[in-house]
């Protein structure tokens, strides 16, 4: 028998088993307890109604077998992790079954965002919030009527029509289409985004001419630089056209080359000016300059000014390293000002269209809840609630949000540390893949969950005061050998191009799957010219 673990957390792959592994602890709890409404005290959470209503159709359907005396796979592994005979199962898979059905509403098998809107409702009077208030899912699309809204007052406020109109110019200045609307709704999509809600806080404290200044001074600031290179990029023209050398006379004309990128920095892309390729390794190796083509007399001329271009070339190197990065960013910021700035517009325009029609966005439960309970004692929030979850499934917790994990944290704790009335403490099962996270959907940190499924016993790595046991899923059930292969290779490889070390290291050590009897299995890749 195994007994079972406070703590788990399960690394799982696609394909590799996750959500049977999930069925079949959730079925353990159920099975060996005496208590057929034991699935009230637990809490299952996913992000998706389809993976919710999987996971409730495998239990129900896993007890409707054994309620038949059928057996399957799934039993005869619960009978190996636990002391239960198949007669044991039998019989209380059809009482535990029955007391589902008839309260069908506490089946917790749910989403998170189901969760987070039923602690809403239920903290709504506290929230100051209408107890008759509807969720609007389709958050973006209220966004964007709030910014068309903002667009719509050009004309009405001085102050918000210069920021538009600049930001416009601004548009035409980069070659940009003129119609701003696109990109600011686009750009006002990190109101949404609960990981930036303390910066967009401090934001709001920020005046519109303080964008302005600031918008002016970094310009003021990249101009001086761009003069810099400007000044290197003339001065190796310079004595490249007094010397009277064509460019092409240069081999592969890339010193002259050079110093014209140095003159026309600001046009350039960041990548475009670089230190690393065929010019640098000849300056490097001391190669000739000329061409084959040349004359002796034209050799001999570039020959002369070789010391000096070189020379300019490593001022130009020098200057690169000291202050380009600083250029970049600069540049950075100057695009995103104005929009930074008109985003106080959109978030009041926003709340207005929110008051008007008695509307609450889904995507901002997480941040009223960490406002409002983070400092209420776990039984407290319970007794609102009108349940107490003893056992807590969390599954693809890669995509669960820093924000949604601080606020579960209190409940979960509560049931970890403290035992019921028959002396049992609660449990907590995390599932998830950290290599899925690294796109950041839903604000999903690749560190949180790497951190919590390491063997380190640290409170990052921990937050509760119980042991922890980190498991991998190992194997791909789902795909053919080939198949399993061909990824395990091919994201190892891309993981030597990835910058963050943190997700190379996890490309690198998480693409190491097991194949089942399935053998066989084709790929293909097909390429597509670059726009």
């Amino acid at each position: 028998m195994q007994y079972p673990k406070n703590f788990q957390i399960y690394s799982a792959s696609a394909g590799s088993g996750k959500t049977f592994t999930l069925v079949k602890e959730y079925l353990k709890i159920l099975l060996t307890s005496e208590n057929p409404f034991k699935f009230q005290q637990i809490l299952a959470v996913t992000f998706t109604n389809k993976a919710a209503g999987e996971m409730k159709e495998r239990v129900i359907q896993n007890l409707k077998t054994f309620s038949n005396f059928e057996i399957n796979n799934m039993l005869s592994i619960i009978c190996g992790e636990t002391n239960l005979t198949e007669d044991d199962i039998f019989k209380r898979s059809k009482i535990i079954l029955d007391a589902i059905l008839q309260n069908y509403g506490a089946f917790n098998i749910t989403t998170i965002d189901s969760f987070t809107h039923k602690i809403i409702r239920t903290f709504a009077h506290d929230l100051k919030l209408p107890m008759n208030f509807d969720v609007e899912m389709d958050s973006e699309s209220l966004l964007n009527e709030a910014v068309d809204v903002v667009i719509s007052k050009i004309g009405e406020s001085k102050e918000l029509t210069s920021l538009l109109v600049n930001y416009a110019i601004q548009k035409l200045d980069e070659d940009k289409s003129w119609d701003i609307a696109l990109e600011l709704k686009d750009f006002a999509k990190i109101i949404l985004n609960e990981n930036h809600s303390s910066h967009l806080k401090s934001l709001s404290s920020v005046s519109t001419s303080d964008f302005k200044f600031l918008k002016k001074r970094l310009i003021n600031e990249n101009e001086q630089i761009l003069e810099k290179f400007n000044n290197l990029g003339e001065e190796g023209l310079k004595t490249i056209k007094e010397n009277s050398i064509e460019n092409n006379e240069f081999s592969h004309s890339d010193l002259p080359n050079h110093f014209i990128k140095l003159t026309n920095l600001k046009k350039l892309k960041p990548q475009e000016l670089n230190f690393e390729g065929r010019l640098n390794n000849s300056i490097v190796a001391s190669k000739n300059f000329y061409t084959a083509k040349c004359n002796a007399a034209t050799k001999k001329v570039i020959e002369n000014i070789t010391e000096k271009l070189t020379a300019l070339y490593y001022d130009s190197k020098n200057l690169y390293e000291e202050i380009f990065g600083r250029y970049v960013l600069n540049t950075i910021i100057i695009e995103s000002l104005i929009p930074l700035a008109v985003l106080n517009y959109i978030n009041t325009a926003l709340q207005e269209i929110k008051n008007e029609n008695n509307i609450l966005l889904n995507a901002e439960f997480n941040q009223l809840i960490s406002e409002t309970i983070k400092d209420e004692p776990a039984p407290f929030i319970y007794e609102r609630l009108g349940e107490k979850f003893r056992y807590y499934f969390l599954d693809e917790m890669q995509d669960t949000s820093q924000l949604q994990w601080k606020n579960l944290i209190p409940l979960i704790e509560n049931a970890l540390t403290s035992e019921d009335e028959l002396g049992e403490t609660g449990q907590l099962l995390l599932v998830g893949d950290a290599k899925q996270s690294i796109y950041r959907w839903r604000g999903g940190n690749p560190e949180q969950f790497i951190a919590l499924s390491s063997n380190e016993e640290t409170k990052k790595n921990n937050p509760f005061y119980v042991a922890k046991e980190a498991a991998s899923l190992d194997k791909n059930y789902r795909s053919y050998s080939e198949i399993i292969k061909f990824n395990n290779d091919f994201f190892k490889h891309l993981s030597s191009f990835l910058s963050n070390k943190v997700n190379s290291d996890l490309y690198l050590e998480g693409n190491n799957q097991l194949i089942t009897q399935k053998k066989g299995g084709f790929v293909q890749l097909s390429f597509i010219e670059k726009d």
